[in-house]
């Protein structure tokens, strides 16, 4: 019998990760961070959650091998979100049936996922602090206090807790800075290089408890060439050779798979590889909608329709708006989190902030274009020009001629910016090779395009002229 019901529909009600403070989502910008919460305002994404809640449930069930998901997007498309969401959904998890196991989610970055110590050092470190989480939930509970007490005890060492029992979040965090020997290894402090096999197998009475998931961040840059990596580290979790119940999920840039497949993970099923695009509509609608309800902004409907018709469905785009309408409307509300009726808020204030922001985010994303080679913003207009005028398909073997023809480059150097203009997100490879632009308005802003001019709404009645209109759910 599975743990979680797969069939995962969001409704559009708010949930405790939107419980976000105003001034706290204002300040984050358009990454507004919950630790160990979802995204605030998190929208749409059903069939990414119901293939990690299949997933799941072949885990609880005793399943090791080919357990992992990648999900692969442009820049802005929400990974970061949809990891986080992915720790949200691990949250409310029941325990596996085999063993009766805890879920235990561990982010880490792409950079070092093929060295095994890292590996051990981020599982350790993240035990370490949900034990003491335990403790510091069971104070004033003694049996239930007792009972963590003693399990952080035989992981950190009864000497060290003698030492810290004041304050067991502050001693665990301290003790994960430095790293302490405990049970026969250390926490917090570099592991051997080794297998992860062997390093799985030592800490096998340790991790026994722990359904353990790592969710592996920036993936495209995994390599089995940096230092303390071994080789088929990830493949060996991925096939389920590791002693202990160990998986990840790869979050990462258009070519994360290849960058997988260099350090011998095998390709998936479909149902496992999911490639992020925008929000449709109704989607968009959710997060604005939840947004506006959070903060109990009202009689705002033309303010969601520009907000969604401005930002064409993309996460990141959508966030920015979201913070520009509501930078502009705090200043009229002042303190607190309830913003009230737009009436007086400028909207066309509030969609200059959000255009803002989105010219500085394609800003920063040519300096990376740009960062190998001056040249690579030329070459990215005269590529995007010709797609545009284009009147069939066109794949990078195609560009590469016309790079090669206008701009004299080699294969070789049309190839690498190619591959800048991917990990940029101005440009992408789709599963039939055609070149294609996945972030809407990426090259618009490339190309100059002018922004169209927001008008204001006409000003809605008051309740005293016989009428009052909501935030538009």
């Amino acid at each position: 019998m599975m743990g979680v019901d797969p069939n995962y529909i969001d409704d559009g009600r708010l949930r405790g990760q939107d419980r976000v403070s105003l001034s706290s989502f204002l300040a984050n910008d358009d990454r507004a961070d919950m630790g160990e919460r979802g995204q605030p305002f998190f929208s749409g994404r059903e069939r990414e959650i119901r293939a990690f809640r299949k997933t799941a449930n072949a885990l609880a069930m005793g399943k090791r091998s080919n357990a992992t998901i990648v999900v692969e997007g442009p820049p802005g498309a929400g990974k970061s979100a949809l990891l986080m969401q992915f720790l949200e959904e691990m949250r409310h998890l029941p325990n596996t049936e085999a063993g009766g196991r805890r879920w235990l989610p561990v982010p880490m970055n792409g950079s070092r996922a093929e060295c095994p110590g890292h590996i051990v050092q981020a599982v350790d470190e993240a035990i370490a602090l949900r034990l003491a989480q335990d403790c510091e939930a069971a104070r004033g509970h003694l049996e239930q206090q007792e009972g963590a007490s003693q399990a952080l005890s035989a992981f950190l060492g009864e000497a060290v807790m003698r030492k810290h029992g004041n304050d067991i979040r502050r001693a665990a965090r301290s003790l994960l800075d430095r790293g302490v020997a405990a049970a026969g290894f250390r926490v917090g402090a570099a592991s051997p290089d080794e297998s992860i096999e062997a390093a799985s197998a030592r800490r096998a009475p340790i991790w026994a408890d722990w359904q353990i998931v790592l969710l592996i961040d920036e993936a495209q840059g995994i390599s089995d060439g940096v230092p303390g990596g071994v080789p088929g580290t990830l493949s060996s979790i991925h096939q389920g050779f590791a002693a202990t119940p160990i998986s990840f999920c790869a979050f990462g840039l258009p070519g994360t798979w290849n960058a997988l497949s260099k350090v011998d993970v095998s390709r998936t099923s479909s149902f496992h590889d999911l490639t992020l695009a925008g929000l449709d509509d109704a989607e968009a609608r959710m997060a604005v909608d939840r947004c506006f309800e959070r903060f109990g902004v009202r009689n705002a409907e033309a303010w969601a329709a520009a907000i969604i018709d401005r930002s064409a469905g993309w996460p990141q785009h959508l966030s920015a708006y979201l913070n520009g309408a509501l930078s502009v409307l705090q200043e009229r509300a002042g303190a607190g989190d309830e913003i009230g009726s737009v009436r007086g808020g400028s909207l066309r204030s509030a969609i200059a902030l959000g255009d803002a922001s989105r010219r500085d985010y394609y800003r920063r994303r040519l300096q990376r274009l740009n960062r190998g080679n001056a040249r690579h913003r030329a070459y990215g207009i005269d590529v995007a020009r010709w797609l545009r005028g284009a009147n069939r398909t066109l794949q990078a073997h195609d560009a590469l001629e016309r790079l090669g023809g206008e701009h004299g480059l080699s294969d070789e150097a049309g190839t690498a910016f190619l591959d800048a203009a991917k990990h940029s997100g101005l440009f992408a490879e789709d599963a039939d090779g055609n070149l294609t632009t996945p972030i809407p308005s990426f090259v618009g802003h490339l190309l100059g395009d002018p922004l169209p001019d927001i008008a204001e709404p006409h000003p809605v009645p008051g309740p005293s002229q016989g009428r009052s209109a909501t935030h538009g759910s």
